[in-house]
């Protein structure tokens, strides 16, 4: 049988390949669908991309119209009155969210040239169809709980019926992000959707490989790790969603019939920003969705919440994850305790554990039945030790999901020269104290009678340091506060389980 500690190595040891696998995997960008030729038709709002020569940004920019959409500054071109520039504040700089300007975010008719009306009250632009249908696009801001909307509105001036054709809307195609960012942004760019359940908003998200869907969805869109570019569109006025590679989704209205003077109106809620999941979920869309938490999806939500709390009244981030984890250790204490005990016992049973394994050491089948007496004899457990970290170790991937994915924590400082508890330690002190505290731990731990044991021990500490060095610092800081309660406890009961 094998020994407590052995058997704990190689938990953490399985857990942990099983992290790297599920939590560390990247899935490799999609492979572009097979390029077809775009017709210039306004089904097509990213056909401009197709041209050979593309106009640079600077020129696109140039001619652009610098509007304010709430806090962030944005640029609208006159072809199809898109969006070429959206420039978010962050705490760290400022960040371009609209990679490629062609043919621009929220673009429709994009052959088409649009002028401001500015005797019209808010953002208004117009353009005329050659059939003499208005086209009037409207930028409505965001006010209390409700996200800015986009509104279509389609005139038919002439003397004859008309049609509003399937025309199209287009985010992408791709997302900008953050330089530290930006090596690995194309890695993780997806297109995505929230399917419509038929009631919540508890639908499954959707990555969409390049090709065409149905819906219905309550939102689509772009994101990379920190950004999201969704519309929410009703689905009863559109009949396709296109997905395209880089990641581009592009909407398409149904066509209906428009009498003389008529007019034909839809309104889509929009955003571009951060993926925070605080404020997305005040907007009762579902948007919050688009974070990725990982395996244990809701447990990093209710551990971004529980920080989110104790960071309204402590005011700090990085003393919120230490307080977080000392009520972690606090709520399985009881556990703690029972484990600390049976590994007592161990203690004590080691120099029995070491006759009988001499004894019956060519007979498995006698050796697994005198051990199991012995322990029922004296109350031991060989797995006590084993639970509390089995049970920390969903918490502690949930954690490292809300610190690698929940926008709250970037650029959030905890003291001295941890200025981003998001990245790694730029001088790598935390890794390395906690690589101490993990040695002086297992010192406190029941030696191992077999060498080989004792060397992989010693030796794990090691392995974690290095493991650690990139990890985001809040995560480190969280281990090393766990390592520093867990040797405390150890020290603190060591005199009561020996006596």
């Amino acid at each position: 049988m094998e020994k407590n500690l052995l058997l704990a190595v190689t938990l953490s040891v399985g857990v942990y390949a099983l992290w790297f696998g599920l939590v560390e995997k990247r899935l490799a960008p999609p492979r572009p669908a097979p390029s077809m030729p775009a017709a210039l038709s306004p089904r097509s709002p990213s056909s401009s991309q197709n041209s050979p020569a593309k106009p640079e940004r600077a020129g696109l920019e140039a001619e652009a119209e610098i509007l304010a959409l709430g806090k962030t500054q944005a640029r609208v071109h006159p072809l199809g009155a898109s969006l070429v520039s959206y420039r978010y504040e962050e705490p760290l700089g400022t960040v371009e969210l609209i990679e490629d300007p062609q043919p621009g975010f929220l673009a429709a008719w994009p052959e088409l040239r649009f002028k401001r009306n500015r005797s019209a009250p808010g953002v208004v632009y117009q353009a005329a169809r050659p059939d003499g249908v208005k086209i009037i696009k409207e930028f409505i801001p965001e006010s209390e709980g409700r996200l800015p909307r986009l509104r279509l509105t389609l005139l038919n001036q002439t003397r004859k019926p008309q049609q509003t054709q399937a025309w199209s809307l287009s985010l992408g195609p791709g997302l900008g992000t953050i330089a530290s960012e930006s090596a690995e942004n194309h890695k993780v760019w997806r297109a995505l959707a929230l399917k419509d359940p038929g009631a919540g908003l508890k639908g499954k998200i959707e990555v969409l490989k390049p090709g065409n869907y149905q819906g219905p969805y309550r939102w689509v869109g772009i994101d990379n790790r920190y950004f999201l570019a969704a519309v929410i569109p009703d689905f009863k006025d559109f009949e396709l969603v296109e997905s395209r590679w880089p990641p581009q989704i592009i909407l398409t209205a149904k066509s209906m019939a428009l009498e003389p003077g008529q007019s034909r109106s839809w309104e889509l809620p929009f955003y571009v920003g951060a993926k925070g999941h605080t404020w997305l979920s005040r907007y009762g869309a579902g948007l919050e969705r688009s974070i990725d938490f990982g395996f244990f999806a809701q447990l990093g939500r209710m551990v971004l919440q529980i920080l989110n709390f104790l960071h309204s009244k402590i005011g700090n981030w990085g003393w919120s994850i230490i307080l977080l984890t000392a009520l972690l250790q606090l709520a399985l204490f009881p556990l703690t305790y029972k484990s600390l005990k049976a590994m007592s016992a161990m203690k004590r049973l080691q120099p029995d554990i070491s006759r009988i394994q001499q004894k019956y050491g060519k007979d498995p089948q006698r050796l697994n039945a005198e051990m199991l007496e012995l322990y029922k004899k004296h109350g031991a457990n060989p797995l006590g030790g084993c639970l509390p970290m089995l049970l920390q170790m969903p918490v502690f991937i949930a954690l490292y999901n809300a610190l690698r994915n929940a926008w709250e924590l970037h650029g959030a400082p905890w003291i001295f020269w941890i200025k981003d508890l998001s990245a790694k330690d730029p001088y790598y002190i935390l890794p390395l104290v906690m690589g101490g505290l993990m040695f002086a731990q297992n010192k406190l731990n029941p030696p191992s009678t077999d060498p080989s044991q004792a060397a992989m021990m010693t030796w794990m500490p090691v392995i974690f340091t290095f493991m650690f060095l990139r990890f985001p610092s809040g995560l480190v800081l969280y281990w090393m506060t766990n390592s520093l309660l867990s040797a405390t406890q150890q020290l603190l009961l060591k005199k009561r389980f020996n006596s």
